[in-house]
C-alpha cells in the first residue's frame, strides 16, 4: 500500500474535513492504492495537460462516481467550488481541469487501459482474500476456484435517444450504438445500451462488456468468459451461477467443455424420461430413488447405487429384488452420462448439494449489494456518453469504485 499523505494547510476550507477521522469520503480516498492507477496513467498520459493532471484526473473520475455527479461539467464545477474535493484528487496546486479535459483523458486511456486499472484493483482485492472467501455453507470437497455470478444492467441513453423511424419499422438514432430494448415493467426508458458483467460471490465486478439494448443476455456469456481469461490468466473459475435465461443445452455444454467451469444454471421445466423422478434422480426397477455416490468429471458421468434401501421396506414383495443377494456392496448400480444431456445429467443438476447451496447466492447478491441494479451508484441513470467505448469506460469506472468500496 502506498503512503498517501494529504496536505492539510490550516487556511484551507477543507481543513476540518481532512482532520475529521469519521469522514468516510476522506478515509476512502486515503485508502486508495495509487500504484493501481499511476503506472497505467504514466504510459499514456504523462505528457498531456498540466503536470499532475493525469493521476488527479482519474481520482476525480472516481469522485464523480462516489458523489453521483451526472456530467463532467458538474464534476468540473464542484472541483472548483470545493477545496476538499481538490485535496482528495490531488488537484489543489493549480487550476482545476475544465470539463473537456475529461474527454482528452478518455481518448488517451481508452477501454483497454481503463480495464488495466480495474485489473490492478481486482488483483489487490485478491491479495486480501476478497475474491474467494471460505463459505461455511458450501461442501468441503467443492472445487477450488472462484464462484462468479453473471447478470446484466440496462443503461439509459440520455444524449442519444433522438431517433427517426424508418418505413420498415426500425429506428435510426443519433448514436448508432443504441437500440430499443425488450419491454420490461421496470424499464421506462427503453433506448440505450446494456452492461453485461461477471461478479464474484462477494460482489466484486470482474469483467463488464457493453452491447446494444436489444441483445439478449445469454449471447454474451462466452465473450465475458473469454475476456475474463485474457484479463486474469492466473485466476480460475470453479462455478458460475446463471439465471433461467441461460438454461439451454448449448450453454450448459459450452461452459463445461469449453472453459472447465461447472455451470449452476437455474432450471426451467425439465421432463425426465421414464426411470427418473421429477428431480432427475434415477430409480431402481422397484421405483426407489438411487443414491449418488461418485461424480466422475474425467469420464463425464455420475454413479448412482441402490445400497439395498428396499430392505427397510416391510412390503414382502420387495424382497424379491434380484440385487439383494449379490456380492456387490452397493447392489444395483446405474450411471448417467453428461454427453447424453448436460442440462439433465451434467455436473450440477438440481438434485446436487452444490446446486442447492449456490442457487440462493444469486438472489442474495442482488438483494444485499444491489451491484448490478439500482444501487450501483446509479450507473444506469448517470450515463451521458455516446458510443460503445465511452459507455464501456463509464461502466468500468463504476466497477473500479465498487471494487475499491469492498477493499475499503
Amino acid at each position: 500500500m502506498t503512503d498517501y499523505q494529504l496536505p492539510i494547510p490550516k487556511i484551507s476550507s477543507a481543513y476540518l474535513d481532512l482532520i475529521n477521522e469519521d469522514n468516510d469520503l476522506v478515509n476512502y480516498f486515503r485508502e486508495i492504492n495509487l500504484y493501481n492507477i499511476h503506472p497505467v496513467i504514466e504510459k499514456c498520459y504523462s505528457q498531456a495537460g498540466p503536470q499532475g493532471y493525469g493521476l488527479g484526473l482519474f481520482l476525480s473520475r472516481m469522485l464523480k462516481v462516489k458523489q453521483t455527479f451526472v456530467s463532467d461539467r458538474i464534476l468540473a464545477r464542484r472541483l472548483s467550488e470545493n477545496s476538499t474535493y481538490r485535496h482528495l484528487c490531488l488537484l489543489d496546486k493549480g487550476p482545476t481541469p475544465a470539463h473537456n479535459t475529461y474527454n482528452t483523458l478518455r481518448k488517451h486511456l481508452g477501454v483497454k487501459r481503463y480495464a488495466e486499472i480495474h485489473v490492478n484493483f481486482v488483483n489487490e482485492a485478491n491479495k486480501r482474500g476478497l475474491l474467494n472467501p471460505n463459505i461455511k455453507q458450501l461442501p468441503n470437497n467443492r472445487r477450488e476456484g472462484l464462484i462468479l455470478i453473471d447478470d446484466s444492467t440496462p443503461i439509459r441513453s440520455y444524449c442519444s435517444s433522438k431517433g427517426i423511424k424508418q418505413k420498415d419499422g426500425s429506428w435510426i438514432f443519433t448514436d448508432p450504438s443504441v437500440s430499443f430494448g425488450r419491454p420490461h415493467y421496470k424499464d421506462k426508458y427503453p433506448v440505450g445500451h446494456k452492461a453485461h458483467s461477471l461478479i464474484t460471490i462477494t460482489g466484486i465486478p470482474m469483467v463488464s462488456i457493453i452491447s446494444t439494448r436489444r441483445d439478449s443476455d445469454e449471447m454474451h456469456i462466452f465473450p465475458l468468459l473469454d475476456e475474463f481469461e485474457k484479463r486474469f490468466p492466473s485466476l480460475h473459475i470453479a462455478y458460475i451461477v446463471l439465471d433461467a435465461g441461460y438454461d439451454s443445452e448449448e450453454i450448459h455444454k459450452g461452459i463445461y467443455e469449453g472453459y472447465a467451469i461447472i455451470p449452476i444454471i437455474i432450471r426451467g421445466k425439465i421432463v425426465y424420461p421414464k426411470g427418473f423422478n421429477p428431480d432427475g434422480t434415477p430409480l431402481c426397477e422397484l421405483g426407489y430413488p438411487l443414491i449418488k455416490t461418485v461424480l466422475d468429471y474425467g469420464r463425464g458421468r455420475t454413479k448412482y447405487v441402490c445400497q439395498r434401501i428396499c430392505k427397510k421396506d416391510n412390503q414382502g414383495k420387495l424382497f424379491h429384488c434380484p440385487y439383494l443377494k449379490t456380492s456387490s456392496h452397493n447392489g444395483y448400480t446405474f450411471y448417467t452420462h453428461f454427453k447424453n444431456s448436460y442440462r439433465k445429467y451434467g455436473p450440477a443438476t438440481p438434485n446436487t448439494i452444490i446446486y442447492k447451496k449456490l442457487k440462493p447466492f444469486r438472489t442474495a447478491i442482488e438483494r444485499g449489494f444491489g451491484l448490478l441494479k439500482e444501487n450501483r451508484y446509479r450507473m444506469e441513470h448517470t450515463n451521458t456518453y455516446m458510443g460503445i467505448d465511452n459507455v464501456a469506460m463509464h461502466v468500468i469506472e463504476h466497477d473500479i469504485v465498487l471494487t475499491q468500496d469492498i477493499i475499503f
